[in-house]
């Protein structure tokens, strides 16, 4: 096996993966047992509302409106989403 000591290996957790823990890994990849998951994670990003996924709005805007929600989205340390959706909901209240 290739010298992994001067690296550090982590899963998309953020969990450091020891030798021991590769050369597990590397023994069940190179056995003819069948690999079993131990949890299935949802693909994607959670939905807004908590309820299953969250419908996608796309548009396009002039440059200047998308500067002004982008700026406005770093002042506050949100996304342009976040910006767009207060406006939309804002809006539609009104």
């Amino acid at each position: 096996m290739a010298d992994l000591k001067e690296k550090t290996i982590t899963t998309a957790t953020g969990e450091v993966l020891t030798e021991e823990d590769i050369e597990k890994i590397a023994d069940e990849i190179e056995s003819d047992a069948p690999v079993v998951f131990e949890a299935m994670r949802p693909v994607g990003r959670p939905s807004l509302d908590g309820n299953g996924t969250s419908p996608r709005l796309s548009f396009r805007v002039p440059r200047e409106l998308y500067d002004a929600a982008a700026e406005r989205a770093i002042e506050e340390e949100r996304t342009v989403s976040a910006v767009a959706r207060e406006a939309l909901e804002k809006y539609l209240a009104g």
